[in-house]
């Protein structure tokens, strides 16, 4: 297994819930160690991911 750190653009909804954010990084097929929001912008979140790859 590898560990790779990348910056995802999530669109914002207004409503930043743990929730979202996670079906967001599901349907890009990420399966995150830790995620954390570190930008936000009138469009956009952008959330710097721990993915786990296989």
């Amino acid at each position: 297994m590898q560990v790779i750190s990348e910056l995802i653009d999530i669109p914002n909804n207004g409503n930043p819930t743990t929730e979202y954010i996670e079906s967001e990084l599901t349907k890009r097929n990420i399966n995150p160690l830790r995620w954390a929001v570190v930008h936000v912008s009138d469009k956009i979140y952008t959330v710097s991911v721990a993915n786990l790859k296989e």
